[in-house]
Order: C-alpha cells, then structure tokens, then sequence
C-alpha cells in the first residue's frame, strides 16, 4: 500500500491526529516529512466524492512501512480510513444509519464540533445531488433533531424544500409535506414556510389543505399579501366563491386605501367573468396608489387588456397592454395580444406584424408567437413567409390544433 486516506469530521482532529503520529506540526499546508517514511501529505475536501476533511498519505517506495502502518492503526479509529468511511449508498435501517453516522463524526466531542455539523450537513447535500433522497431526509432529519438551531443559521433549513420537492417529483405528496412542515416549525415567526407550503398544496390539487395551512401562517401575518393570495386561490379552487368575497370584504373594510385588497377582489371578479366588477377593482386599485402598488402594477395592467378584450373594448385593452410594455418592453403575452387584436380585431396588419415580430425576435422558441406571425403573412397573402412560421410553430407546439386549422387553409391557396 502506497497511499491512503484518512476522514476527520473536523480540522482540528485532522491536524491533532496528523501531529500525534508524526510528531510534527504540518497545519493545513501540503509538504514533505524528511525521514518518516512518509513522501507527502495532501488535504482534501472530499474523497471518493464524499466530503469531509482529509488527508491523503503518500509513502515513500524505498522504504519498509510497517512501523508506521503500526502507528496509524494504533492512533486512527480503523472506520476513518479509506472503504471502512461510512458513506451509504443503498437505504438502511434508520437507527443502523443514525448509530454509524454517530460513530463517524463524534458530534459532541471538542469545541470544533460545528465542523462535524457541516460536514454532515455536505453529506446531506451530496446524497440529495446523486439521486439518495431516502437517506438525504433521514440525515436531516437527524439534524432537525438533534441540532435545529444549525439549521436555522444561514437559512439551511431551505434544503427541507429541496426535499420536498425531490419527493414530489416521485409522486411521494406525504413526504413532501412532511419536509415542508418540518421547515415551518424551524421559522415559528416567519410565513415564508407556510407561504411554500400552501404553495406546494395549490399546485398539486390539495387546495382544502392549503387553506387551512394559509390561515395558520396568517396567525403570524394577517397582511402577508402571499399567503392572503394563496388562501383566496385556494378558496377558488374549492368553489368557496362567497367565502373569498366575504373574506375579501372585511379586508377592505378594514384597509381600504390598500391596492392589493383591491387588486385581489378584481383577480375573483376576473375568475368568476364578471368583468365589469373586474375593471372597477382595477381601477380602484391603481387609484388608491398604495406602496403596495409597485409589486402588482403589471399584473393590474394585464388583467385590465384581458377584461377589456372579453367586453369586446378592443382600444382600450390596447391602451392597457401597452402600458404594461412601458413597464416591461419585452412581455410575452402583452406582445402576442397586441399583435392579435391589431391583426384579428382591428385589421390593421401592419402594427399586428411589427408586435409579432418584436415577439419571434425575443423569444424564438414561442411557437404561438410563431403561429400568430404566420397568421398574418397568410391574411397580407405572403404565403411563403406564412408556409415557414405556421411549420416552425407546429414543430413547437405539436398538439396545438389551430396551428394544423391553419396549415390546411395555406395548402386551399398555395396547391
């Protein structure tokens, strides 16, 4: 044996144990021992791909190693050395999993015992990385146990999503939120967990839980706008209609110079195709002007184009979506319905091309902008332009049916 490496869970045990058995002090720096047997010491920061702080012992050829070998296995715990590193990579008995991992980084031992957290704390990341969610959670979950003030430094505890939306991608919902809820109670004064979690639930259909989960963090901050709009989705889902309303009411009651009450109300008024409320909630929003404005103002501007184009107020959903272009030049969907409502409403093919093309031009991979510029060179009788867009969009978006609708006309004119 001409090498070996050696895990320490911190760097004081690397540099106290190097030292024990060499006699030397060698920090954190690479070099040569005159006289040892030994040719150079490397430090690394992971072998084998699994983290820790170690070292890497070269031993010079010439000479007889057993001394030495003797010394190593006299001082150095046989489980820290090379294939004997716990590093599991096949699922285990929890307990069996906890015991070794114990046993691995002595977490109680010396004041440097923060360096064993992290490490583990590396492993934990490594498994999630390569695929071993199952062992993953339980190392965090031994953490979340043991150490949670850890996981609460720096915002660690963000790695509990990243669980939980590894399990998600399995299909595994009550994993997920097992994770998810775990987060919550590291952030007792935060609605950021609960926010992610009634999140997670809206998009896989567990409305009726999420509301519940939403009330719970509004107990932390009845204005946190999020989990306000979380709850009122929610309340969609689920048919709740009059309770969002009735919900929504008292919030206006309550703080009626707030645009975000107003906005909300016109987002179910929207839902419901009650437009003309719609538009008056808008509107009242974005008269109120309240600092809570800003962060809503595009989507106001948006939600306005789309009422007034139900109601059939072409100008004026013109007029809104533009204002939402002065605000962010390159919107997709602002850019595609001015370019429909120039070309299908209003006619005039020349400002429905110059959107569509500011659009194709932005984002080439959008087959519906594709499939609208393609409408417009047909209708303006420049087929061949017409013949590749309505191709190029159909090789993007393959089931969307208006593309082949339209395709089918070409062909009448052109064969």
């Amino acid at each position: 044996m001409n090498k070996f490496f050696i895990f320490f869970p911190t760097r004081q045990q690397r540099h106290d144990y190097i030292k024990k058995i060499l006699d030397m002090e060698q920090g954190d720096k690479e070099g040569g021992i005159v006289g040892s047997g030994i040719e150079r010491i490397i430090y690394k920061k992971s072998h084998r791909n699994i983290p820790g702080f170690w070292a890497g012992i070269y031993l010079c050829l010439e000479r007889d190693h057993k001394n030495l070998l003797e010394n190593i296995q006299a001082v150095i715990p046989s489980h820290w050395v090379d294939d004997a590193v716990f590093f599991p990579t096949q699922m285990m008995k929890r307990k069996e999993m906890e015991a070794l991992w114990e046993k691995k980084y002595c977490f109680t031992q010396g004041e440097d015992a923060s360096d064993a957290w992290k490490i583990f704390f590396q492993e934990v990341q490594a498994h999630l990385r390569q695929g071993r969610i199952d062992i993953a959670g339980v190392a965090l979950m031994y953490i979340y146990k043991h150490n949670p003030y850890f996981l609460k430094k720096y915002k660690r505890y963000y790695i509990f999503e990243d669980i939980a939306y590894a399990y998600e991608a399995k299909g595994e919902l009550y994993k997920s939120i097992k994770y998810l809820k775990a987060q919550t109670r590291l952030q007792p004064n935060s609605t950021e967990a609960y926010l992610n979690m009634s999140s997670f639930l809206i998009l896989n259909g567990l409305s009726a839980e999420a509301i519940n989960v939403c009330k719970e963090g509004l107990k932390i901050n009845a204005t946190d706008a999020y989990l306000n709009n979380n709850l009122l989705i929610a309340y969609l889902n689920e048919g709740h209609i009059e309770t969002a309303i009735d919900y929504l009411n008292q919030r206006i009651a309550q703080n009626p110079q707030t645009s975000m009450n107003w906005k909300l109300m016109g987002d179910i008024f929207c839902e419901i195709e009650n437009f003309d409320g719609a538009v008056r909630c808008y509107q009242k929003a974005l008269q109120v002007n309240s600092a809570d404005l800003k962060e809503v103002k595009t989507d106001i501007y948006y939600s306005l184009g789309i009422c007034y184009q139900h109601m059939g107020q072409i100008r004026k959903a013109i007029k809104y979506y533009k204002c939402l272009l002065a605000y962010n030049k390159t919107d997709p969907m602002a850019l595609l319905n001015l370019s429909k409502l120039y070309g299908e409403d209003l006619k005039q093919y020349h400002l429905a091309e110059k959107y569509a093309e500011r659009l194709v031009h932005l984002y080439p991979e959008n087959g519906y902008g594709h499939h609208n510029l393609g409408l417009i060179y047909f209708y303006t009788s420049r087929f061949d332009k017409a013949k590749w867009h309505l191709y190029r969009a159909k090789k993007l978006v393959p089931d969307y049916q208006p593309v082949y609708d339209a395709i089918k006309e070409l062909k009448k004119i052109t064969n």
